[in-house]
């Protein structure tokens, strides 16, 4: 297939974005696409669990995954470190991107369906049991794939645009075309051990050598939510961003 469907793609998120009209919550959006053949989706059943579910299981005919992902602002992304609790700031920024986002995936899928391929929308967050807090899609994971980024020890994806921000995907049954150069690890705590500040910063503890703990995460998060309530009838968000925000690699200009 030629570029023209890949270019289309990034035009309607890049307008989409833009008719937004927040600068001062969010910056220019990256789109990257990954084969839904890709075998590192096959590794998910292991490093995520048996439950994680792998493009076919979404959409039968699926050939991609659209990946793209919407960076903070430098104003966003660095308040959480500085305040007690939630940052108010990151969580309009949190919940105006995550309601988008099923507007700009409806964008999408009118376009991809008008070019006779199928899609399938994702929902940009809570796409887990809180029961057992496991997760059917990882967004972070297909941006990973598609070589948008890698992995830090906060477990966030690092991009040429930094760390803070939010991922979305779509499958579909056009094929686009992957990048083919791998993106370069940023993680100093990941590379030589010289940094672990994600870790110190964590309120309760739950970033650690062993992983995360999903259920002290999510504790701290509810919490943060009930603040939010409290305090404003605006935004009941369960968010935190401080493991994100205290990372060297959450802005990139």
């Amino acid at each position: 297939m030629s570029g023209n469907m890949e270019k289309e793609i990034v035009r309607i998120i890049y307008d989409e974005v833009l008719r937004l009209n927040r600068p001062d919550l969010f910056r220019t959006p990256i789109i990257a696409y990954s084969s839904a053949s890709d075998e590192r989706y096959l590794d998910l059943k292991e490093i995520i669990g048996d439950w994680h579910l792998n493009p076919a299981q979404l959409l039968p005919d699926v050939k991609s995954a659209i990946s793209y992902f919407v960076p903070f602002t430098k104003e966003v992304v660095y308040e959480p470190k500085n305040i007690k609790d939630g940052s108010p700031l990151w969580a309009e920024a949190y919940e105006v991107i995550n309601d988008y986002f099923n507007h700009i995936n409806d964008a999408l899928s009118v376009y991809i369906l008008s070019q006779g391929f199928s899609a399938k929308t994702i929902p940009a967050t809570h796409t887990y049991d809180p029961k057992d807090m496991k997760c059917m899609w990882s967004h972070r994971s297909a941006a990973a794939i598609s070589e948008m980024g890698t992995f830090g020890l906060n477990r966030l994806l690092i991009t040429e645009k930094g760390s803070g921000g939010r991922f979305c995907t779509v499958l579909t049954s056009a094929l686009l075309e992957p990048k083919h150069d791998s993106a370069k690890a940023k993680c100093r705590g990941l590379i030589d051990g010289s940094c672990g500040l994600c870790h110190k910063i964590c309120p309760v503890g739950a970033l650690s050598p062993d992983g995360i703990d999903m259920f002290a995460c999510n504790r701290e998060l509810l919490k943060n939510r009930d603040i939010f309530r409290e305090r404003t009838a605006l935004y009941e968000t369960d968010i935190c961003g401080k493991c994100i925000s205290i990372c060297p690699y959450t802005y990139i200009e």
